[in-house]
Protein backbone atom coordinates (compact mmCIF):
# COMPACT_ATOMS: atom_id res chain seq x y z
CA UNK A 1 0.00 0.00 0.00
CA UNK A 2 1.60 3.19 -1.08
CA UNK A 3 0.52 6.21 1.08
CA UNK A 4 1.54 9.84 -1.15
CA UNK A 5 1.10 12.93 1.39
CA UNK A 6 1.70 15.26 -1.48
CA UNK A 7 -1.36 17.56 -1.09
CA UNK A 8 -1.13 21.07 0.45
CA UNK A 9 -2.55 21.70 3.94
CA UNK A 10 -2.41 24.48 6.00
CA UNK A 11 0.83 25.56 7.70
CA UNK A 12 1.72 26.62 11.11
CA UNK A 13 4.45 28.97 12.71
CA UNK A 14 5.68 29.03 15.78
CA UNK A 15 7.74 31.45 17.34
CA UNK A 16 10.34 30.26 19.75
CA UNK A 17 9.58 33.07 22.15
CA UNK A 18 7.31 35.75 22.73
CA UNK A 19 9.87 38.88 21.34
CA UNK A 20 9.45 36.90 18.16
CA UNK A 21 6.60 36.70 17.96
CA UNK A 22 4.10 39.75 15.68
CA UNK A 23 4.08 42.23 19.03
CA UNK A 24 7.38 41.23 20.09
CA UNK A 25 8.94 42.75 16.44
CA UNK A 26 6.65 45.63 17.22
CA UNK A 27 7.82 46.94 20.39
CA UNK A 28 11.41 46.15 19.32
CA UNK A 29 10.96 48.34 15.70
CA UNK A 30 9.60 50.86 17.93
CA UNK A 31 12.69 50.85 20.07
CA UNK A 32 14.56 50.76 17.40
CA UNK A 33 13.31 53.97 16.31
CA UNK A 34 13.94 55.60 19.31
CA UNK A 35 17.41 54.25 19.50
CA UNK A 36 17.96 56.19 16.64
CA UNK A 37 16.20 59.61 17.45
CA UNK A 38 17.78 59.92 20.11
CA UNK A 39 21.43 58.33 18.66
CA UNK A 40 22.00 55.45 21.21
CA UNK A 41 24.12 53.73 19.15
CA UNK A 42 24.40 50.46 21.60
CA UNK A 43 20.57 50.40 21.37
CA UNK A 44 20.41 50.95 17.73
CA UNK A 45 22.79 48.34 16.91
CA UNK A 46 21.25 45.74 19.09
CA UNK A 47 17.67 46.17 18.00
CA UNK A 48 18.76 46.59 14.69
CA UNK A 49 20.68 43.01 14.55
CA UNK A 50 17.76 41.80 16.41
CA UNK A 51 15.06 42.38 13.84
CA UNK A 52 17.15 41.67 10.99
CA UNK A 53 18.58 38.20 11.95
CA UNK A 54 14.52 38.09 12.99
CA UNK A 55 13.51 39.09 9.66
CA UNK A 56 16.05 36.05 8.04
CA UNK A 57 14.63 34.00 9.96
CA UNK A 58 10.87 34.69 9.39
CA UNK A 59 11.63 34.41 5.37
CA UNK A 60 13.79 31.50 5.48
CA UNK A 61 10.86 29.56 7.46
CA UNK A 62 8.01 31.10 5.14
CA UNK A 63 10.08 29.10 2.23
CA UNK A 64 11.22 26.36 4.27
CA UNK A 65 8.02 23.97 3.65
CA UNK A 66 7.98 24.82 0.20
CA UNK A 67 8.49 22.01 -2.29
CA UNK A 68 8.74 19.57 0.80
CA UNK A 69 7.15 16.07 -0.15
CA UNK A 70 6.59 12.46 2.30
CA UNK A 71 6.09 9.46 1.38
CA UNK A 72 4.85 6.44 3.61
CA UNK A 73 5.41 3.11 1.97
CA UNK A 74 3.58 -0.18 4.04
CA UNK A 75 4.17 -4.13 2.94
CA UNK A 76 0.15 -4.14 3.59
CA UNK A 77 -2.74 -3.08 5.13
CA UNK A 78 -4.15 -6.20 6.53
CA UNK A 79 -2.03 -8.06 9.18
CA UNK A 80 -2.46 -10.85 12.20
CA UNK A 81 -1.18 -10.09 15.85
CA UNK A 82 2.28 -9.41 16.11
CA UNK A 83 3.08 -9.82 12.52
CA UNK A 84 5.67 -7.71 11.16
CA UNK A 85 4.79 -4.33 9.01
CA UNK A 86 7.68 -2.65 6.93
CA UNK A 87 7.06 0.91 7.01
CA UNK A 88 9.35 3.10 4.78
CA UNK A 89 9.24 6.63 4.76
CA UNK A 90 10.72 8.77 2.15
CA UNK A 91 11.44 12.72 2.20
CA UNK A 92 12.18 15.11 -0.47
CA UNK A 93 13.65 18.71 -0.85
CA UNK A 94 12.53 19.67 -3.94
CA UNK A 95 13.85 23.69 -3.90
CA UNK A 96 16.89 24.99 -4.31
CA UNK A 97 16.87 26.50 -0.46
CA UNK A 98 18.52 23.34 1.78
CA UNK A 99 16.75 22.63 5.30
CA UNK A 100 19.42 23.00 7.85
CA UNK A 101 16.60 20.72 10.17
CA UNK A 102 13.70 18.89 9.19
CA UNK A 103 11.23 16.52 11.65
CA UNK A 104 8.67 13.98 10.03
CA UNK A 105 6.51 13.08 13.04
CA UNK A 106 3.41 10.35 12.71
CA UNK A 107 1.43 9.20 16.13
CA UNK A 108 0.36 5.28 15.73
CA UNK A 109 -2.54 4.43 18.06
CA UNK A 110 -3.41 2.47 20.55
CA UNK A 111 -2.39 -1.03 20.14
CA UNK A 112 0.48 -0.53 17.55
CA UNK A 113 4.11 -0.49 18.48
CA UNK A 114 7.08 1.19 16.84
CA UNK A 115 10.40 -1.42 17.04
CA UNK A 116 13.14 0.50 16.85
CA UNK A 117 16.39 -0.83 15.58
CA UNK A 118 18.56 -0.02 18.72
CA UNK A 119 16.92 -1.77 21.09
CA UNK A 120 14.35 0.72 22.13
CA UNK A 121 10.45 -1.01 21.75
CA UNK A 122 6.96 0.47 22.38
CA UNK A 123 7.10 4.19 21.04
CA UNK A 124 3.71 5.50 20.25
CA UNK A 125 5.48 7.88 17.66
CA UNK A 126 7.11 7.62 14.45
CA UNK A 127 9.48 10.45 14.60
CA UNK A 128 13.01 10.86 12.43
CA UNK A 129 14.88 14.07 11.76
CA UNK A 130 17.47 14.87 9.44
CA UNK A 131 19.02 17.82 7.61
CA UNK A 132 18.37 17.81 3.68
CA UNK A 133 20.47 20.15 1.05
CA UNK A 134 18.93 21.68 -2.03
CA UNK A 135 17.11 19.02 -4.13
CA UNK A 136 17.95 16.38 -2.19
CA UNK A 137 15.83 12.73 -0.13
CA UNK A 138 16.10 10.46 2.65
CA UNK A 139 14.69 7.14 3.30
CA UNK A 140 14.16 5.69 6.70
CA UNK A 141 13.04 1.79 6.83
CA UNK A 142 10.77 0.63 10.05
CA UNK A 143 9.12 -2.10 10.99
CA UNK A 144 5.90 -1.55 13.19
CA UNK A 145 3.69 -4.55 15.02
CA UNK A 146 0.06 -4.42 15.49
CA UNK A 147 0.07 -6.18 18.81
CA UNK A 148 -3.92 -5.90 19.72
CA UNK A 149 -6.89 -6.85 17.53
CA UNK A 150 -8.31 -4.03 15.94
CA UNK A 151 -9.40 -1.44 12.90
CA UNK A 152 -6.79 1.21 13.68
CA UNK A 153 -6.01 4.83 11.76
CA UNK A 154 -2.81 5.76 11.12
CA UNK A 155 -2.35 9.62 11.02
CA UNK A 156 -0.93 11.78 8.39
CA UNK A 157 2.58 12.53 8.32
CA UNK A 158 3.45 15.87 9.64
CA UNK A 159 6.44 18.10 8.43
CA UNK A 160 8.28 20.66 10.65
CA UNK A 161 10.93 22.35 9.72
CA UNK A 162 12.49 25.95 10.08
CA UNK A 163 15.29 28.46 9.85
CA UNK A 164 19.16 28.01 10.54
CA UNK A 165 18.93 29.39 14.18
CA UNK A 166 15.59 27.60 15.03
CA UNK A 167 14.12 30.96 15.80
CA UNK A 168 10.98 29.89 14.05
CA UNK A 169 9.28 26.58 13.19
CA UNK A 170 6.80 25.95 10.38
CA UNK A 171 4.69 22.40 10.71
CA UNK A 172 2.14 21.20 7.85
CA UNK A 173 0.35 17.88 8.16
CA UNK A 174 -1.17 16.33 4.55
CA UNK A 175 -3.05 13.22 3.60
CA UNK A 176 -5.40 11.61 5.25
CA UNK A 177 -4.96 8.94 7.81
CA UNK A 178 -4.59 4.98 6.43
CA UNK A 179 -6.93 2.40 8.00
CA UNK A 180 -4.95 -1.05 9.12
CA UNK A 181 -7.00 -4.09 10.15
CA UNK A 182 -5.53 -6.58 12.24
CA UNK A 183 -6.84 -9.70 12.24
CA UNK A 184 -8.29 -11.30 15.50
CA UNK A 185 -5.43 -14.17 16.60
CA UNK A 186 -6.79 -17.62 14.79
CA UNK A 187 -6.51 -21.08 16.77
CA UNK A 188 -6.70 -24.82 16.16
CA UNK A 189 -10.12 -25.77 16.26
CA UNK A 190 -11.45 -29.27 16.18
CA UNK A 191 -14.37 -29.30 13.51
CA UNK A 192 -16.26 -31.90 15.61
CA UNK A 193 -17.09 -29.35 17.78
CA UNK A 194 -19.65 -27.97 15.00
CA UNK A 195 -22.88 -30.44 14.86
CA UNK A 196 -23.08 -31.90 11.43
CA UNK A 197 -25.27 -30.72 9.51
CA UNK A 198 -27.74 -31.61 6.81
CA UNK A 199 -26.42 -32.32 3.66
CA UNK A 200 -27.64 -30.34 0.69
CA UNK A 201 -30.41 -31.95 -0.73
CA UNK A 202 -33.17 -31.24 -3.21
CA UNK A 203 -36.11 -32.60 -0.53
CA UNK A 204 -38.78 -29.62 0.18
CA UNK A 205 -38.70 -28.22 3.83
CA UNK A 206 -41.83 -27.52 5.79
CA UNK A 207 -40.75 -24.04 6.22
CA UNK A 208 -39.97 -21.60 3.86
CA UNK A 209 -36.57 -19.79 5.29
CA UNK A 210 -33.83 -21.32 2.57
CA UNK A 211 -34.09 -20.94 -0.45
CA UNK A 212 -33.82 -22.89 -3.42
CA UNK A 213 -32.11 -21.04 -6.72
CA UNK A 214 -34.14 -23.42 -8.91
CA UNK A 215 -37.82 -22.69 -7.42
CA UNK A 216 -38.85 -19.26 -7.46
CA UNK A 217 -42.82 -19.05 -5.75
CA UNK A 218 -43.26 -15.04 -5.69
CA UNK A 219 -41.43 -11.87 -5.37
CA UNK A 220 -40.92 -9.01 -2.89
CA UNK A 221 -39.32 -5.93 -2.23
CA UNK A 222 -35.70 -5.06 -3.03
CA UNK A 223 -34.25 -4.96 0.53
CA UNK A 224 -30.37 -3.62 1.39
CA UNK A 225 -27.96 -6.70 1.39
CA UNK A 226 -29.68 -8.93 -0.75
CA UNK A 227 -27.77 -10.29 -3.45
CA UNK A 228 -27.97 -9.09 -7.22
CA UNK A 229 -28.40 -12.31 -8.50
CA UNK A 230 -31.68 -12.40 -7.14
CA UNK A 231 -33.52 -9.41 -8.31
CA UNK A 232 -36.39 -10.04 -10.57
CA UNK A 233 -36.11 -7.80 -13.56
CA UNK A 234 -39.32 -8.62 -15.12
CA UNK A 235 -41.11 -7.81 -12.10
CA UNK A 236 -38.65 -4.94 -11.75
CA UNK A 237 -38.95 -3.44 -15.01
CA UNK A 238 -43.11 -3.65 -14.36
CA UNK A 239 -43.33 -2.58 -11.16
CA UNK A 240 -40.68 0.71 -11.34
CA UNK A 241 -39.05 -0.57 -8.09
CA UNK A 242 -36.42 -3.48 -7.73
CA UNK A 243 -38.12 -6.74 -7.00
CA UNK A 244 -36.26 -9.76 -5.54
CA UNK A 245 -37.14 -13.15 -6.06
CA UNK A 246 -38.97 -15.45 -3.53
CA UNK A 247 -37.74 -18.87 -3.79
CA UNK A 248 -38.63 -22.06 -2.39
CA UNK A 249 -37.15 -23.96 1.16
CA UNK A 250 -34.85 -26.46 0.72
CA UNK A 251 -32.05 -27.59 3.70
CA UNK A 252 -28.58 -27.06 2.91
CA UNK A 253 -25.23 -27.22 4.82
CA UNK A 254 -24.82 -23.83 6.71
CA UNK A 255 -23.11 -22.51 9.42
CA UNK A 256 -23.87 -18.68 11.15
CA UNK A 257 -22.04 -17.90 14.12
CA UNK A 258 -24.21 -15.02 16.78
CA UNK A 259 -21.69 -13.00 19.24
CA UNK A 260 -23.38 -11.35 21.41
CA UNK A 261 -21.90 -8.18 22.88
CA UNK A 262 -23.79 -7.19 25.84
CA UNK A 263 -23.19 -10.94 27.41
CA UNK A 264 -19.63 -9.72 28.12
CA UNK A 265 -20.66 -6.95 29.98
CA UNK A 266 -20.86 -7.55 34.25
CA UNK A 267 -22.64 -4.35 35.47
CA UNK A 268 -21.55 -2.37 32.32
CA UNK A 269 -17.93 -3.01 32.68
CA UNK A 270 -16.72 -5.16 29.82
CA UNK A 271 -14.60 -8.64 30.55
CA UNK A 272 -11.92 -7.83 27.87
CA UNK A 273 -10.22 -11.24 27.95
CA UNK A 274 -13.31 -13.07 27.74
CA UNK A 275 -14.43 -10.69 24.96
CA UNK A 276 -11.54 -11.41 22.71
CA UNK A 277 -11.35 -14.85 23.20
CA UNK A 278 -14.57 -15.01 22.28
CA UNK A 279 -13.93 -13.14 19.11
CA UNK A 280 -10.79 -15.28 18.19
CA UNK A 281 -13.33 -18.67 18.94
CA UNK A 282 -15.45 -17.02 16.38
CA UNK A 283 -12.51 -16.41 13.60
CA UNK A 284 -11.15 -19.36 14.44
CA UNK A 285 -13.96 -21.84 13.92
CA UNK A 286 -14.94 -19.62 10.63
CA UNK A 287 -11.61 -20.11 9.26
CA UNK A 288 -11.30 -23.94 9.98
CA UNK A 289 -14.98 -24.20 8.31
CA UNK A 290 -14.07 -22.15 5.49
CA UNK A 291 -11.49 -24.92 4.79
CA UNK A 292 -13.56 -27.52 4.42
CA UNK A 293 -15.42 -25.08 2.10
CA UNK A 294 -18.54 -24.98 4.65
CA UNK A 295 -20.60 -21.80 4.32
CA UNK A 296 -20.15 -19.57 7.11
CA UNK A 297 -22.50 -16.04 8.48
CA UNK A 298 -21.66 -14.12 11.40
CA UNK A 299 -23.73 -12.21 13.14
CA UNK A 300 -22.89 -9.69 15.92
CA UNK A 301 -24.75 -6.97 17.68
CA UNK A 302 -21.97 -4.75 17.85
CA UNK A 303 -20.98 -1.13 16.43
CA UNK A 304 -18.44 -1.96 13.76
CA UNK A 305 -15.39 0.93 14.41
CA UNK A 306 -15.90 1.63 10.62
CA UNK A 307 -19.54 1.96 10.04
CA UNK A 308 -21.39 1.79 13.68
CA UNK A 309 -23.64 -0.65 12.38
CA UNK A 310 -24.12 -4.34 13.50
CA UNK A 311 -21.85 -7.02 11.49
CA UNK A 312 -24.51 -8.95 9.71
CA UNK A 313 -22.99 -11.60 6.83
CA UNK A 314 -25.04 -13.60 5.71
CA UNK A 315 -24.16 -17.80 5.47
CA UNK A 316 -22.07 -18.03 2.06
CA UNK A 317 -19.52 -19.91 0.81
CA UNK A 318 -15.73 -18.38 -1.19
CA UNK A 319 -12.44 -18.17 -1.66
CA UNK A 320 -12.93 -14.07 0.54
CA UNK A 321 -15.86 -15.48 2.38
CA UNK A 322 -13.06 -16.14 5.33
CA UNK A 323 -11.50 -12.61 4.92
CA UNK A 324 -14.70 -10.68 5.16
CA UNK A 325 -15.44 -12.58 8.70
CA UNK A 326 -12.24 -11.93 9.77
CA UNK A 327 -12.33 -8.21 8.32
CA UNK A 328 -15.83 -7.83 10.39
CA UNK A 329 -14.47 -9.56 13.55
CA UNK A 330 -11.41 -7.14 13.71
CA UNK A 331 -14.28 -4.04 13.40
CA UNK A 332 -16.17 -5.26 16.25
CA UNK A 333 -16.47 -3.16 19.29
CA UNK A 334 -17.38 -3.51 22.78
CA UNK A 335 -20.56 -1.42 22.31
CA UNK A 336 -23.43 -2.80 21.80
CA UNK A 337 -25.94 -1.76 18.84
CA UNK A 338 -29.06 -3.30 21.07
CA UNK A 339 -30.28 -6.88 22.61
CA UNK A 340 -28.97 -9.92 21.14
CA UNK A 341 -32.56 -11.37 21.04
CA UNK A 342 -33.69 -8.62 18.81
CA UNK A 343 -31.35 -8.17 16.98
CA UNK A 344 -31.43 -11.89 15.85
CA UNK A 345 -34.76 -11.74 15.55
CA UNK A 346 -34.26 -9.21 12.79
CA UNK A 347 -31.87 -10.71 10.96
CA UNK A 348 -34.04 -14.51 10.83
CA UNK A 349 -34.75 -13.67 7.95
CA UNK A 350 -31.37 -14.32 6.14
CA UNK A 351 -31.00 -17.79 7.77
CA UNK A 352 -32.15 -20.77 6.35
CA UNK A 353 -33.72 -23.99 7.83
CA UNK A 354 -31.47 -26.21 9.16
CA UNK A 355 -28.72 -23.69 9.92
CA UNK A 356 -26.74 -24.27 12.89
CA UNK A 357 -26.70 -21.26 14.76
CA UNK A 358 -23.52 -21.12 16.88
CA UNK A 359 -23.90 -18.60 20.24
CA UNK A 360 -20.64 -17.37 21.34
CA UNK A 361 -21.90 -15.41 24.86
CA UNK A 362 -20.24 -14.46 28.08
CA UNK A 363 -22.82 -14.96 30.48
CA UNK A 364 -26.87 -15.96 29.53
CA UNK A 365 -28.85 -13.03 28.10
CA UNK A 366 -32.13 -12.77 29.44
CA UNK A 367 -34.76 -15.19 27.92
CA UNK A 368 -32.42 -16.54 25.96
CA UNK A 369 -33.17 -20.51 26.80
CA UNK A 370 -36.49 -19.48 25.48
CA UNK A 371 -34.95 -18.26 22.84
CA UNK A 372 -33.15 -21.38 21.88
CA UNK A 373 -36.17 -23.32 22.22
CA UNK A 374 -37.92 -21.45 19.27
CA UNK A 375 -34.80 -21.44 16.91
CA UNK A 376 -35.02 -25.40 18.13
CA UNK A 377 -38.00 -25.51 17.15
CA UNK A 378 -37.96 -23.71 13.77
CA UNK A 379 -35.59 -26.17 12.42
CA UNK A 380 -32.21 -25.20 13.52
CA UNK A 381 -28.82 -26.53 14.96
CA UNK A 382 -27.57 -25.33 18.08
CA UNK A 383 -24.30 -25.03 19.99
CA UNK A 384 -23.71 -22.33 22.80
CA UNK A 385 -19.68 -21.51 23.27
CA UNK A 386 -19.64 -20.13 26.81
CA UNK A 387 -16.98 -18.03 26.93
CA UNK A 388 -15.42 -17.85 30.75
CA UNK A 389 -15.87 -19.54 34.47
CA UNK A 390 -19.62 -18.57 35.23
CA UNK A 391 -21.74 -21.18 36.42
CA UNK A 392 -23.28 -24.03 34.79
CA UNK A 393 -25.97 -22.61 32.14
CA UNK A 394 -29.65 -23.37 32.48
CA UNK A 395 -30.24 -24.42 28.89
CA UNK A 396 -32.83 -26.47 27.04
CA UNK A 397 -31.58 -30.50 27.79
CA UNK A 398 -31.36 -30.55 24.06
CA UNK A 399 -28.97 -28.14 23.53
CA UNK A 400 -25.38 -28.63 22.71
CA UNK A 401 -22.91 -26.70 24.64
CA UNK A 402 -19.67 -26.12 25.96
CA UNK A 403 -17.09 -24.10 27.99
CA UNK A 404 -14.10 -22.12 26.42
CA UNK A 405 -11.91 -20.51 29.31
CA UNK A 406 -8.63 -20.61 27.12
CA UNK A 407 -7.66 -21.59 22.88
CA UNK A 408 -6.80 -24.97 23.82
CA UNK A 409 -10.70 -25.45 24.54
CA UNK A 410 -11.29 -24.62 20.90
CA UNK A 411 -9.50 -28.25 19.83
CA UNK A 412 -10.74 -30.48 22.24
CA UNK A 413 -13.35 -32.28 20.33
CA UNK A 414 -17.12 -32.59 20.13
CA UNK A 415 -19.06 -30.69 22.97
CA UNK A 416 -21.18 -33.39 24.96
Amino acid sequence: SDDNFSGQTREFTTAAGNLLKTPGLVVLAAVFVLAAWYSQAGILLAAGLFLSTAGLARLWNRLCLAGVRAERQLNGTRFFPGDPIACTLRLFNRKPLPLPWVQLESDLPAGFRLDEPAGRTGSETIRRSASLLWYRGITWKLRLTGVRRGYYPIGPLEITSGDFLGLYSRSRRAGSAEHVIVYPQIFPVDTRLVPSLYPMGAARADRRLFRDPTRAVGVREYVHGDELKSIHWKATARRGDLQVKVLDATTSFNVAMVLAVESFRDNGVLAEGDFELGISAAGSIAAALCERGSPVGLFVNTRLADTGQPAVIAPGAGRGRVTEVLEALAKVTGRSSGPAAAFLESQKGRLNAGTTLIFIIGRLPERFPEQLADLRAAGFRLLVLLVGGQGEPNLPPDVRWRRIQNVGDLAGGPPA
